[in-house]
């Protein structure tokens, strides 16, 4: 059973490089668990996806995620604590009094798919939203990170880009890579957009002005450069 905390604050962290054997995000066999166990999860989604793209590692995001988990805090930081490129990232925690492996973990966020219904959310007041971050299908880098606090292990995940956009589905209905004809890798998109729209009603905006306005260079990126890829959510 996974014990599992929140609210812990200013615990010791015990090394500043990991010596935790078999679950150290910097062996590249253990990053190559996690994301084979987030795509397993994202291609398996019920009912099936359209558009959940493949997930790949980053050390950059990595790194984001080491810098949080380092500090031994279970809560989720501010959006400052997990920017690059000028972004927020999504991020997924878990504390626990044992080492377990990455699958454990990736599987213990998971199992709120228990809890939810699509695309209307929780079903019974429960959370959902580790289990909408792993499957969320904008979100196409990962990078992870753990540490041991005094007795327990704090572990945790950053994701570029961010999910969990209040209202909005995880993924949208379809078949698998129904929205991405000819980018395809088994079951999942693989052709996420390098941009981002800063407002949500960018169709409409194109309808009207077309991509030779300057709105649409300064509001809306995504909508004009990337017609045949898989497009964030817009910030809200």
């Amino acid at each position: 059973m996974f014990a599992v905390t929140v609210c812990i604050l200013g615990l010791l962290h015990m090394s500043a490089a990991c010596s935790l054997t078999g679950i150290c995000t910097d062996l590249p066999s253990v990053q190559q668990e996690i994301v084979d166990v987030h795509n397993a999860y994202r291609r398996a989604v019920k009912p099936t996806a359209s558009n959940i793209l493949k997930m790949s590692w980053s050390d950059a995001v990595a790194q984001s995620a080491q810098g949080w988990i380092d500090q031994c805090n279970i809560t989720h930081g501010p959006p400052s604590s997990r920017m690059i490129d000028g972004y927020e990232m999504g991020e997924n925690l878990f504390k626990t009094s044992a080492g377990y492996s990455w699958t454990d973990v990736i599987n213990a966020w998971h199992s709120e798919v228990n809890n939810y219904e699509y695309p209307t959310g929780s079903t019974n007041g429960q959370a959902i939203g580790h289990y909408t971050q792993v499957v969320w299908y904008s979100s196409y880098e990962v990078g992870c990170a753990v540490a041991q606090c005094g007795t327990s292990y704090f572990y945790g995940c950053h994701y570029y880009r961010a999910g969990n956009f209040k209202g909005v589905p995880p993924y949208s209905l379809g078949d698998p890579c129904a929205a991405c004809p000819g980018n395809c890798e088994d079951g999942l998109c693989t052709n996420p957009c390098p941009y981002i729209n800063t407002i949500s009603n960018c169709d409409e905006l194109k309808e009207m002005v077309t991509c030779d306005h300057s709105l649409m260079s300064q509001w809306c990126p995504a909508s004009c450069m990337c017609e045949y890829k898989i497009i964030p959510i817009a910030k809200k």
